[in-house]
C-alpha cells in the first residue's frame, strides 16, 4: 500500500513528490546503513563527483550539501522532472548539471524498463526486467560513454544501475586511467551471477582495491561470499531494501588513491 502510494505522488504529483524528499533525505544520516554518512571520506568541497543512477537525487542532495560540483545522469523521465524541480536553484548556479541519459560502453539507444510500482529498479538490462513482477513501463532512452560525457577532473562516482555496472565502467576507461576517482558501487548478484566479479574485472587492473562493510568495519573485495553476505531472504518481498535487522551487502567501495585506500582501511562504525 505505501509502495503504491509513493509511485503515485512520484507519477502523478511531482512537485509535492520534489518537497517532501529533502524531509526524506535529511533523515538517512540517522541509518547506520545508508552510504550517505561516509560520504565526507572521499568528496571534499570543490569536487568534481558523478551520481549515475541518481534516481530521485539522495546522493545528489548529500554531495551537494558536501560543497561538490555534481554530474547526475537519470535517463528515467519521470525522476528527471522530480529532479529539475528539487534542484532548480543548483542547476541555475552550475552546482549541478543534469544528464537525461543512461550510460554504458556505447552511444546509441536503449529500452530503459520501469516498475509502475519500484521506479528504484528501472534497468536497461532486458533479462533483468523480465524477472521483475508486475506492470512494466518501456521507455526509449540515449545512451552514452561516461567519458564522452564528463571531461572534468572527477573524484568520486556512485553507481547504482541495476545489473549494468560493468558496461558502465568499460565506457569509463579514460577516466579511470586520467582521473582514478573513488567509487560507491551498488552490485547485486540476483540481478547478475558474477556482478562484483565483473566490476572488479575492469577496475582492478587501473589499480583499484574493493572493500565492503561488514561487522562495522571495511572487508576487502576478496572475503565477500554472494551466499554469506547476500542472502535473498534477507530481502523484503518486493526486493528494494533488506528487512529490519537482516544482513545483505550489496554495497562496494573501489579506491586507488593511496589516501582513500588508507581511510577505507581505518575504518570503523
Amino acid at each position: 500500500m505505501l509502495r503504491s502510494l509513493k509511485a503515485i505522488v512520484e507519477r502523478r504529483m511531482p512537485r509535492i513528490f520534489a518537497l517532501l524528499c529533502p524531509l526524506v533525505d535529511a533523515l538517512a544520516t540517522r541509518d547506520p546503513r545508508s552510504e550517505v554518512a561516509l560520504l565526507p571520506m572521499f568528496v571534499d568541497p570543490g569536487d568534481t563527483v558523478c551520481d549515475i543512477g541518481a534516481n530521485r537525487g539522495l546522493f545528489t542532495y548529500w554531495l551537494l550539501r558536501r560543497g561538490a560540483r555534481v554530474i547526475a545522469f537519470e535517463p528515467n523521465p519521470h525522476l528527471v522532472r522530480i529532479l529539475r524541480l528539487r534542484f532548480r536553484r543548483e542547476l541555475g548556479s552550475g552546482a549541478l548539471a543534469l544528464l537525461e541519459t543512461a550510460l554504458g560502453e556505447g552511444a546509441g539507444a536503449a529500452v530503459l524498463h520501469v516498475p509502475r510500482d519500484r521506479s528504484p529498479l528501472a534497468t536497461i538490462d532486458g533479462d533483468l526486467a523480465r524477472r521483475v513482477d508486475g506492470p512494466m513501463d518501456e521507455v526509449r532512452v540515449p545512451i552514452a560513454r561516461l567519458d564522452a560525457c564528463v571531461k572534468a577532473d572527477v573524484s568520486f562516482i556512485k553507481l547504482d544501475v541495476e545489473g549494468y555496472e560493468a558496461r558502465v565502467l568499460e565506457g569509463a576507461r579514460g577516466i579511470l586511467a586520467a582521473s582514478r576517482p573513488t567509487f560507491l558501487i551498488e552490485a547485486e548478484e540476483r540481478h547478475r551471477p558474477g556482478a562484483v566479479a565483473a566490476v572488479r574485472q575492469v577496475l582492478e587492473p587501473f589499480g583499484y582495491r574493493g572493500f565492503f562493510r561488514f561487522e562495522n568495519r571495511m572487508r576487502p573485495i576478496a572475503g565477500f561470499d554472494p551466499a554469506l553476505h547476500q542472502p535473498i531472504a534477507a530481502l523484503e518481498r518486493d526486493g528494494t531494501r533488506p528487512r529490519a535487522g537482516a544482513l545483505y551487502v550489496n554495497d562496494f567501495y573501489f579506491a586507488a588513491r593511496p589516501d582513500i585506500i588508507a581511510r577505507l582501511e581505518r575504518w570503523q562504525g
